[in-house]
């Protein structure tokens, strides 16, 4: 699980729902985590023809899959809002 990073008060006040999406992607990556320590199972475990594993598993994968869109989408949200303010990682200072 990550560090919480929450985004510097300049960040804040030019983006203010960057303390939302750091305190949701906190969140999903708990959850994640909560997900694969209740099913360690999950990302190893072939499903045989005849048997399906329990509804918890079942969708404790589709719950994972969706987080990792979440997050995806949360990192290009906030890419795309520091371009329209003018902030850029590369920048040497």
């Amino acid at each position: 699980m990550r560090a919480l990073l929450l985004p510097d008060p300049d960040l804040l006040r030019r983006l203010p729902e960057r303390g939302s999406l750091a305190m949701l992607a906190a969140a999903l990556d708990l959850a994640d985590s909560a997900l694969r320590i209740e099913h360690p199972c999950l990302d190893f475990e072939p499903l045989a023809n005849d048997h399906l594993p329990p509804t918890t598993e079942l969708l404790a994968e589709l719950l994972l899959a969706r987080f990792a869109e979440l997050q995806t989408l949360v990192a290009r949200y906030n890419a795309a809002a520091d371009d329209a303010v003018g902030i850029h990682d590369d920048m040497p200072f």
